[in-house]
């Protein structure tokens, strides 16, 4: 049977209407949020191996970061934090004692004294404390007068050297002397055994069993010149007079008691009512400078700190917003770029799933909610893990340290920078969706047919983009210089964020760019090149994270140069690098060279005297009638004038006239240097005629002003010794002379290189004083080996054979303090970088799997393969290290440009303006940019280790 049909079906004229959907829009994007967030969660479970790389590209970045966080924060100490090793159970600490009122801030080590109404007059007076002289009193007396002055209970905690034997060797030591009766808390706490009851008994610290002493039995200790055995009765921890852990401990000195202690003292107040802010600027009236648990824990407000201390708070505040505006802005990228491959490549293997939910009928917005709900599950527990992962290492790192060089004090108690972790916390989840968002954003043109042919290949670059990148990056520039000019925390983000946006505007072009210019190379690096250019939604990400590490490392070996050189070139030098000097009594001088000739017999010495009357030895004491002087006398001055006015201000003329000579009082560069005239000419490498006129006669002088004709006058003579009675006043000659003699002026080199010490202006050979018959006295030697500069071990070596109160010191020029804080942050950003290379690498590697199917099915060898894929990934990382070097080195000029712009004139003896110091560390940042991609090829080459499988070129 057939039917036929009359009228032709027409669609209808409007489509049928709407489902109706139950509940309120609001309700409806719950719901699909619900559902994606559910899938994702499957989707995690079912693809572990892609979740787990996924979690650990993100974790370790923000583990990195905030281990780095919490290890800066654990070892920088504040104030209050130090109170158990400062204060222990005391109330309060007096750190000095002047003659002069003082100020201070909330610290009592940050104090100075308080100027006259003119930079010409004498600071004030400080008012008198019964029984308290700083120059002459003695420890015990001077703790019994403060205890009445403060109302309290004060206790001198003084600290001297010893010399212990160790078989033939003598090393050094410290040790701590205080009322063991009297409870310290955190300062003086027992491990074991006991507190000694007298001198003859001490406790050790664990310092001193690190140095190798015994922690039981009995040592012998030189001291005073006498040796003297004590019994160990205990261990202990123990904090110096000023807080660093001392090596042994007992009662009290064991040298008589004379001015000042054995070496030094501190003195702790301890009352039951605390020490408030009023009790330390009335201190302060009284010449006393005053750390306060109280004032530490609760400080006065900053309309009650001094003027000058407030004004450097201020200052200090604005440098810690705009640092903390860097930081924080810097932070955040740093994480947004770090973890954007791992979801970029996560949403790329998403993509065949996304196209079948497209063919059958997903709307653009549920594709991009399943996108961004696996950016959700996975970047919220990596960020978690990462977080809690990098505090616990950093704390557990900082706590064996401690626990192993309890007396390094590098670290201080534990801390957690809440904020920085949650900036870290709240950036990386952040960036996870950012990350995400953008393959998210394309899914609205997605190629369904192609995607399912496993096609996908980038657009063509926007034009624009390169022109807006270039604009950003000029922006981000002048916005960091600008924040450390005008002091704007603003400026400083966003010149952060233009610093770093830019840049990425930049990489789409440079991809291309390298895939032209691989035409000329093997074809391996051509197709790996130009397959970089063509997948830049692969390649983008990883060059962007690969920038990120870059940056960081690079702005931080910048920084560390600059801050190094500058700290360098104002580092003043005692001698000259590798040799060494030591301060000697005439009495040991044969007892030094003998040990010298014995232990070092190479190295040879010179004698270092100074223009002075002889007033003996000890036992053997002189009283000379007259002080003998030396001066400069410049022209159209006279001797007189040469001498400084030790009574109020110098006058304008005094000014003028008393450059350089013995009777001090003067600028840097003002005293007198006598040595031998061999000395001098090796000193300062003389030769010729030059070395000829110092063996005659010739003075070396470091100002050409106080030469006229080639000479320099010399004023010398005999003048009155001070007494009681006139302690200070007007220096007059009782008899003098003015000759003038061939001058030498000492150029900078000769003060930088340390041939001449910075306070020496004038140097005398010894055989032209002897000529002028004034007395000298010896005050050290110049020691230095013939064969080559003394090194460390032979220093030591030295030092541990020399008796009491002999020791060389040598020359090792500038060296970092910080050295080790220095080493792990570099260590961190070192290694941040090596992760986010490493596993970029490998991320982009998994997506390459269809593409080296392909290759292998053409015939491609594993060699071409892995010729490929080292290829790429250096190509990559070249573009990913080159920008960030490029970032670099601006952030790390913008950060030492303020920081080395003012600096302490020695010859000046005053801060200064000076030019910006810029360090560019050249090997470092050539090593970063050669060697990041080498390990990325290296990497992604021996991964290729079989044929992969080429059944099928899809997903």
């Amino acid at each position: 049977m057939s039917a036929t049909l009359t009228e032709r079906p027409t669609a209808p004229a409007s489509p049928p209407p709407p489902v109706a959907r139950g509940g309120s829009r609001m309700q409806r994007w719950l719901n699909s949020w619900r559902v994606s967030l559910k899938m994702a969660r499957r989707d995690a479970l079912r693809y572990k191996g892609r979740s787990a790389l996924v979690i650990l590209m993100v974790a370790l970045p923000v583990a990195l970061i905030v281990g780095g966080l919490t290890l800066s924060a654990t070892s920088f100490t504040s104030a209050a934090e130090a109170l158990p090793r400062t204060l222990g159970s005391a109330v309060a600490r007096v750190d000095t004692i002047q003659t002069t009122v003082v100020q201070q801030g909330v610290d009592g080590s940050n104090s100075y004294q308080v100027s006259g109404p003119s930079p010409e007059d004498q600071p004030p007076k400080a008012k008198p404390i019964p029984g308290v002289d700083p120059e002459t009193g003695r420890p015990s007396e001077i703790a019994a007068a403060l205890g009445v002055f403060l109302g309290g209970t004060v206790k001198a905690v003084q600290s001297g050297d010893f010399r212990w034997h160790d078989g033939d060797r003598r090393p050094w030591g410290d040790a701590t002397f205080f009322d063991m009766k009297q409870d310290f808390g955190e300062r003086a706490k027992l491990t074991d055994g006991r507190w000694p009851t007298d001198n003859s008994e001490v406790v050790v610290t664990p310092r001193a069993v690190h140095e190798g002493l015994p922690t039981s039995g009995t040592i012998t200790l030189t001291v005073g010149g006498e040796d003297r055995v004590v019994t160990i009765v205990g261990q202990a921890d123990v904090a110096s007079a000023w807080g660093g852990m001392t090596m042994l401990a007992t009662t009290k000195p064991w040298v008589s008691e004379g001015p000042s202690g054995p070496a030094s003292a501190s003195y702790l107040l301890f009352r039951d009512a605390p020490f408030t802010w009023s009790e330390v600027r009335n201190a302060n009236e009284h010449g006393l400078s005053i750390t306060s648990r109280e004032v530490i824990l609760n400080p006065p407000a900053a309309s009650e700190l001094p003027a000058d201390i407030y004004q450097q708070d201020v200052e200090n505040a604005k440098s810690l917003r705009i640092a903390a505006a860097m930081l924080g802005a810097t932070l955040f990228l740093l994480t947004a770029l770090l973890v954007g491959p791992a979801f970029a490549v996560s949403a790329g293997r998403q993509r065949r799933s996304l196209a079948l939910a497209a063919s059958n009928g997903a709307e653009t917005r549920q594709l991009r909610r399943s996108v961004l709900a696996s950016a959700v599950v996975l970047g919220a527990i990596a960020v978690l893990i990462g977080a809690a992962l990098g505090a616990a290492v950093a704390l557990a790192a900082a706590a064996i340290w401690t626990r192993m060089r309890p007396w390094d004090q590098m670290f201080g108690p534990a801390e957690i920078p809440w904020l920085g972790v949650l900036i870290v916390v709240v950036c990386a989840v952040l960036a996870a969706l950012f990350a995400a968002l953008i393959p998210a954003l394309k899914l609205g043109r997605l190629d369904i047919v192609g995607v399912m042919k496993g096609q996908n290949v980038s657009p063509p670059i926007n034009r624009k983009l390169p022109i807006v990148g270039a604009v950003l990056f000029a922006l981000g520039v002048v916005g960091v210089f600008g924040a450390v000019v005008q002091e704007s925390a603003v400026m400083a983000a966003l010149g952060v964020f233009g610093l770093f946006l830019g840049p990425i505007c930049l990489i789409p072009l440079l991809l291309v760019a390298c895939g032209k210019l691989a035409s000329r190379f093997s074809a391996p690096v051509r197709m790996a090149s130009r397959d970089a250019a063509r997948q830049r939604h692969r390649s983008a990400p990883t060059v962007a994270a690969v920038m990120a590490g870059a940056a960081l490392l690079s702005t931080f070996a910048v920084a560390l140069a600059s801050d190094t050189k500058f700290q360098a070139k104002l580092y003043t030098p005692r001698n000259i690098a590798g040799e060494a000097s030591t301060w000697v009594d005439p009495a040991t001088m044969p007892a030094l060279l003998a040990s010298l000739q014995a232990n070092a017999p190479t190295w040879r010495t010179a004698e270092q005297r100074y223009i002075a009357a002889d007033y003996g030895t000890p036992g053997a004491e002189k009283k000379p009638t007259e002080e003998p002087f030396l001066s400069v006398q410049p022209p159209g001055c006279t001797v007189a004038d040469t001498m400084p006015n030790y009574e109020g201000a110098p006058s304008p003329e005094t000014e003028k006239c008393a450059v350089a000579g013995t009777n001090g009082g003067m600028s840097m560069r003002a005293g007198v240097m006598v040595t031998p005239a061999a000395e001098i000419i090796r000193r300062v490498g003389a030769t010729g005629a030059q070395a000829q006129a110092i063996r005659d006669g010739a003075v070396l002088v470091g100002d050409p002003a106080w030469t006229s004709g080639g000479k320099v006058t010399l004023a010398y003579g005999g003048q009155p010794i001070p007494t009681d009675a006139n302690p200070t006043g007007p220096a007059q000659p009782t008899w003098s002379k003015s000759t003038a003699y061939p001058a030498i002026v000492i150029d900078e080199a000769t003060y930088r290189r340390g041939a001449v010490e910075s306070y020496t202006g004038v140097v005398l050979t010894q055989e032209l004083v002897e000529k002028l018959k004034l007395p000298t006295t010896m005050s050290g030697l110049y020691i230095y080996d013939p064969n080559g500069p003394i090194s460390k071990d032979a220093e030591d070596k030295v030092n541990d054979k020399l008796g009491e109160d002999m020791r060389i010191q040598v020359e090792r020029g500038f060296q970092r303090s910080d050295w080790k804080i220095m080493l792990i942050v570099f260590g961190i950003a070192g290694f941040l970088l090596t992760t986010v290379t490493l596993i970029s690498t490998a991320l982009a590697l998994a997506e390459q799997q269809a593409d080296m199917g392909t290759l292998a099915a053409v015939g491609a060898t594993k060699g071409t393969r892995r010729r490929f894929a080292g290829a790429q990934a250096a190509t990559v990382a070249l573009v990913g290290v080159a920008l960030g070097t490029l970032i670099g080195l601006v952030a790390g000029v913008a950060i030492a440009y303020p920081s080395t712009s003012r600096g302490w004139d020695e010859a000046l003896q005053k801060e200064v303006t000076l030019s910006p110091t810029i360090g560019i560390p050249i090997w470092h940042l050539l090593s970063i940019l050669i060697g990041v991609p080498l390990v990325a090829a290296l990497v992604a080459a021996v991964s290729i280790r079989r044929a992969p499988h080429v059944t099928r070129r899809g997903n």
